[in-house]
């Protein structure tokens, strides 16, 4: 975060060649920065207050307005060795440009009123994104390879974030299309059966949000005798969509039948399947949370495997539960239902003392992860994810507990025995009413110190 204030009767600086002075000099050539300073010129002068996205002072330095964003930056990273390429800075929620100058950008005006929070500075590179340049030096030549995806990564992680959300259902839509029970019905099946057939758990969130789509492009209601059909339909599409390594031809086929319990020919099943991808246009393959969920768990830099698998289970659980709440499931950006499950998963193991600090770190990470996605890069993106975090928690806490009544009460406890077993021989949590509860406290508390991470 930036605080900009007017200080007009100070001549300014702008970013052009110059001679750097020798102390300057060293860590120009230890950055690898360009040989440039900020000089002066006309046009006034800011008081910049570079924080982080959690508050903490990272530097305080004048610029003059002439000065460019990549200017800006430089000094950043002298102060603070955030590396320029890992930077954004952020003005009144937009990222700012390196060609740019703080004029151009608008900082003038902010500076009229005073001292303002504007600006924020991230390091927004993805840990993926680091992890696959580190390769780039290594003596295997299938990794020094993958090294050259390293400057892709964050580009593809944002056009999946936005291919998400251009097809993210509506929930009031498809509370029209189809009733919440024969959709409750409908999913708890496809747990319990991918389940036992050891099915990829990708695989349930990708026919859950094709067969929601489906129910809401569909311009008819959906005969219940239909469902059935229509559903084995769109687990053909996603089962080929997961390639011929998972499901090879012939296996599929047979996956079909035991589903059915060979009561639907396989020729009515693939006309289903005509019809759905008709009606949806052909356009599958969507990104779901799960998918983020899998990415964000692959990048935070933590040695303690079990630590990692339990975080990850219980932030599956958290996922799996909300696919029964249309609401919760579809009120927010997927890769934020990603993110919210993951941080409530942290909220619950950092009970324990000797795992707080790791979590706290983890917690961190994760903001920086969701960052590369492209997610609004102020203040709403860490208040999107606690809103999501304690949504989770607050349904996880009603179903333990038996409160009210809703479509799937009936079917919360096959979702508990599904990941209660293998969270718990890891050493986590119990999936108690009392761990619910406990744990929805400590999100109170922190909500009311003004703490969310």
């Amino acid at each position: 975060m930036l605080c900009v204030s007017s200080l007009d009767h100070h001549e300014p600086e702008k970013c052009v060649r110059s001679p750097l002075t020798e102390a300057e000099r060293p860590l120009q050539l230890m950055a690898g920065l360009p040989m440039a300073r900020c000089s002066t010129g006309s046009g006034g002068v800011v008081l910049l207050q570079v924080f982080s996205m959690s508050g903490a002072k990272l530097c305080e330095f004048r610029a003059g307005l002439r000065a460019s964003v990549e200017c800006v930056k430089q000094r950043v990273f002298l102060s603070c060795d955030i590396p320029v390429a890992e930077q954004r800075l952020v003005f009144a929620g937009a990222i700012l440009r390196n060609d740019d100058t703080l004029e151009d950008c608008g900082l003038q005006r902010a500076g009229v009123l005073g001292k303002v929070s504007m600006l924020c500075v991230r390091c927004c590179q993805s840990q993926l994104a680091r992890s696959l340049a580190d390769l780039s030096g290594d003596a295997n030549p299938e990794l020094a390879v993958e090294a050259t995806l390293g400057a892709l990564t964050d580009t593809a992680m944002r056009a999946e974030h936005e291919l998400s959300e251009c097809s993210r259902p509506s929930t009031s839509d498809l509370l029209n299309a189809v009733a919440p029970q024969h959709r409750a019905e409908l999913i708890n099946w496809m747990m319990q059966a991918f389940d036992v057939l050891r099915f990829d758990p990708g695989l349930l969130h990708s026919v859950i949000l094709t067969m929601d789509r489906y129910f809401i492009r569909r311009a008819k209601p959906v005969d219940v005798t239909e469902m059935q059909k229509l559903l084995l339909a769109i687990v053909c599409t996603e089962m080929k969509m997961a390639g011929a390594g998972e499901f090879p031809p012939g296996h599929w086929q047979r996956v079909l039948a035991h589903l059915c319990h060979y009561r639907i020919e396989l020729p009515e099943i693939l006309a289903a399947e005509y019809e759905v991808l008709s009606c949806m246009g052909f356009d599958v393959g969507i990104p779901t949370a799960f998918t983020f969920l899998r990415e964000l768990a692959v990048r935070p830099r933590c040695d303690d495997g079990d630590l990692r698998a339990i975080i990850f289970d219980l932030a599956m659980f958290f996922l799996d539960l909300c696919v029964f709440e249309p609401d919760v499931q579809y009120g927010y950006s997927h890769c934020i239902l990603a993110g919210g499950a993951f941080a409530a998963a942290l909220r619950v193991l950092d009970a324990d003392v000797l795992r707080r600090d790791r979590c706290a770190d983890l917690r961190e990470q994760l903001f920086d992860n969701l960052m590369a996605y492209g997610v609004r890069a102020d203040r709403t993106l860490e208040a999107a994810v606690f809103g999501c975090e304690a949504e989770i928690l607050e349904l996880w806490c009603a179903r333990a507990r038996g409160q009210g009544t809703c479509a799937w009460s009936p079917f919360y406890r096959a979702v508990v025995t599904k990941y209660e077993r293998r969270v718990f021989a890891r050493g986590g949590a119990v999936l108690s009413s009392a761990t619910a509860a406990s744990t929805l406290d400590r999100l109170f508390e922190a909500r009311a110190s003004g703490r969310r991470r």
